[in-house]
């Protein structure tokens, strides 16, 4: 039993449009809010708070989470053809599963998996959930949903079976003057936070440098940078805005309030990244996202901070440059290696204590041009909301107002200098970064597929002429894609072109002469405007003796990836050759033969073949396949005669 519309949970649409959070619902959301995602996020910050820590390893939990959900969400509504991607695999799901008993067992296994200590809540958590399906935990649909959410978990934490483990390491301060070392405010036994983080294996990147931004001032050695006025202008910043007691003329009232709104560094909060999650949730339920939606939207978020954390640590201890904190860089100053620097034992950062690990890039930083990137590219950037603030050392029931995503990433961002914990320049390439890991994810994981939708129109005769108008046989839904096959024969060199009623542009694919007077083309247009049974589509070519001419639709189609075309003669299958390697793992291809008679064409496997046009012998055939992994792919078959054979693959 699955609920169309999520509740809105934390989140409300006031009079101004603005989604706005209810601090008191935002902290002890619980089951029963009739979204089972937005349960388990506000389960998750719980853990958070319980567990602490630097952000990495939450992120990691996160991500494990909830991608099982999603990974279970779909395999009971998705099947073996979802509409969107798997994040690692189907699983088998009985007739009937619920998917929300999916998606509980499978948050409860993962999110025990990474928080072992939070049993009693996380077991407390899943009971909750189940007792508000329809038949409770015995049902026998809640049974088989919850067999598929536990597969999932199990997948996504043997995927991640010890690799936290495999990349713990030590850092051993040099104290070279530039390098960091531990700042006050910590026990000198105390080690920097997650050293070995940024190897972890991403959960969407090929590696963790994959995004890392250029070093600190574009500077290769402490030296040189110490030296250089670029190093003095940032320290020099941070130390007149960062500082316990700036000036209001360095640090305004609203910049020192949006520095402590953002922090949520000590243990007991949500930390950086439960801020963010919480906004998600917040708006999702807001715009009444369903709970499929949400998953996904939660998994791409979630996977995008994770590998966020590993960009960001792999900048900071995996380069040349360890940058130290500010606080070290103004109480440590030395008059010969930073003249443009003055010392100051006494200078204290509002923040009071400094996180524990080096400070180029900005973790908040990261995490919030991820985190931004995933939401404005699915909603849009323009979306108003207000947010709060777990953060001890700001009242109660405060929140900020933001227009857009990305004005949130930015301030996010920004807040870390006027905590004094960071310098400008890295907020500016942890968002940077971040922005990039953020679409990234978003645009290459838990894809839509493109798929093969129906045909559209079609006409074969043997009639001398120069243009066909076809009428539309079905409706052809918004951003939705058209392919045009062709085969001209007893025709000649000269443009070929198609237009519809609705204005849709179409470019030649391919264009294929046999060598004996006759042509076969494959036109497209991606992301039509819609077109209904009143609308038509022309094709004009050069006067030809015979035309086949079909359209087909398909859906989730962003371009034209790759072309092969091949010409061949009688009684010799039919081969387009191979495509350039595709750009995608998920990609359709579709194939164009044009035959000049003989018996009807058939297709190898893999093809689902279209209704074959037919002109006396002369055939137009077409086909599709789905293809799952990244390679170069053929359109063929066999033919009895001289034949022409396209490929397009679909991304």
């Amino acid at each position: 039993m699955r609920r169309s519309v999520a509740t809105v949970v934390v989140a409300a649409l006031t009079a101004s449009g603005v989604l706005a959070v209810t601090p008191a619902q935002a902290a002890t959301a619980t089951s029963g809010t009739g979204n089972h995602v937005l349960d388990w996020n506000a389960d998750l910050l719980k853990a958070f708070k319980a567990v602490g820590g630097s952000p990495g390893p939450l992120t990691r939990a996160a991500a494990m989470m909830y991608t099982a959900m999603w990974d279970a969400e779909n395999s009971v509504t998705g099947g073996a053809s979802p509409v969107y991607d798997y994040y690692l695999g189907r699983q088998a799901a009985p007739a009937g599963a619920s998917a929300e008993a999916a998606m509980d067992q499978a948050a409860h296994d993962a999110l025990l998996n990474a928080f072992p200590a939070q049993q009693p809540a996380i077991d407390a958590e899943l009971n909750a959930e189940l007792a508000t399906l329809p038949g409770g935990a015995n049902d026998p649909a809640v049974v088989g949903g919850r067999q598929v959410g536990a597969a999932a978990a199990k997948a996504v934490t043997d995927r991640r079976a010890g690799d936290w483990q495999k990349v713990a390491a030590t850092y051993t301060p040099s104290f070279v003057d530039g390098s960091y070392r531990l700042t006050p405010g910590y026990d000198p036994t105390a080690t920097a936070a997650d050293p070995g983080w940024g190897k972890l294996p991403p959960f969407a990147m090929t590696s963790g440098d994959q995004f890392r931004p250029g070093l600190p001032g574009g500077f290769s050695d402490y030296g040189s940078m110490l030296a250089s006025q670029a190093y003095a202008d940032q320290v020099n910043d941070v130390e007149r805005s960062g500082g316990v007691n700036a000036l209001p003329s360095n640090r305004s009232d609203d910049q020192k309030q949006l520095a402590l709104f953002w922090a949520n560094d000590a243990d007991g909060t949500y930390k950086p990244p439960g801020q963010l999650f919480e906004i998600t949730g917040q708006v999702a339920g807001a715009k009444q996202l369903n709970e499929a939606d949400t998953a996904r939207l939660f998994a791409l978020t979630s996977i995008s901070m994770a590998d966020a954390a590993i960009t960001a640590w792999d900048s900071k201890y995996d380069t040349p440059i360890q940058l130290w904190r500010p606080v070290s860089a103004i109480n440590l100053a030395s008059a010969t290696a930073s003249p443009g620097v003055q010392q100051d034992p006494a200078w204290t950062p509002l923040a009071g204590k400094t996180p524990n690990f080096p400070s180029y890039v900005s973790g908040h930083s990261t995490f919030a041009g991820a985190w931004g990137s995933v939401m404005r590219d699915w909603f849009g950037d323009n979306v108003p909301f207000a947010a709060r603030t777990d953060d001890p050392r700001v009242a109660a029931g405060t929140t900020r107002s933001f227009t857009s995503f990305t004005a949130a990433a930015e301030e996010d961002g920004i807040s870390r200098f006027y905590l004094g914990v960071h310098y400008r320049w890295d907020t500016e390439a942890g968002l940077g970064a971040g922005y990039s890991v953020g679409d990234y994810v978003f645009h290459s994981q838990l894809q839509a597929r493109p798929a093969y939708l129906a045909r559209v129109a079609s006409d074969a005769a043997a009639v001398s002429g120069a243009s066909l108008t076809l009428p539309v046989g079905r409706a052809v839904g918004a951003g939705d894609s058209l392919l045009v096959s062709a085969m001209l024969t007893n025709t000649h060199s000269g443009a070929v072109a198609a237009t519809d009623s609705q204005g849709n542009a179409y470019t030649v694919v391919k264009d294929t002469p046999d060598g004996s007077s006759d042509r076969t083309l494959v036109l497209a247009s991606v992301g039509v405007r819609p077109l209904s049974s009143t609308d038509t589509i022309t094709l004009t070519y050069p006067t030809t003796g015979e035309h086949h001419v079909a359209v087909d639709e398909f859906t989730k189609v962003t371009a034209v990836d790759k072309v092969a075309t091949a010409t061949g003669a009688a009684g010799t299958p039919f081969n387009s050759g191979a495509t350039g390697t595709t750009s995608a793992a998920k990609e359709l291809v579709f194939g164009v033969a044009g035959v000049q008679g003989g018996k009807t064409v058939t297709w190898d496997a893999g093809f689902s073949p279209l209704p074959t046009l037919t002109v006396v012998e002369d055939q137009l055939a077409t086909a599709y396949r789905s293809v799952s992994t990244v390679g170069s792919y053929a359109a063929s078959g066999t033919a009895t005669h001289q034949w022409t054979a396209t490929a397009v693959t679909l991304r």
